[in-house]
């Protein structure tokens, strides 16, 4: 997986039903975006990057009757971005 494949990924929006808090997800992607840059780039990556662990571990807060993130459409994602940074990690990205 490639950054700008994580700039370009959207969520069905929530208002009225559980979603997870968008400013949230987005920080969190903002952290993805940095670290697979580093990725590409070849640069050292020296501060807290993200890895498969912290895509795994990654709760976020619940919102309702304000504006959320699908989370079935979250979890997803974030599925493929833990076996991206799988392959990363083991040195087999694609």
């Amino acid at each position: 997986m490639r950054s700008d494949e994580v700039l370009n990924e959207q969520f069905r929006a929530t208002k009225y039903s559980v979603g997870y808090d968008q400013r949230e997800v987005d920080h969190f992607l903002d952290r993805v975006v940095d670290t697979l840059r580093k990725y590409e780039s070849g640069e050292s990556i020296e501060r807290q990057p993200v890895t498969a662990n912290t895509v795994q571990s990654i709760q976020f807060a619940p919102t309702r009757f304000r504006d959320g993130y699908e989370p079935h459409d979250v979890d997803q994602f974030l599925e493929r971005l833990s076996r991206a940074f799988q392959e990363f990690e083991r040195g087999t990205d694609n």
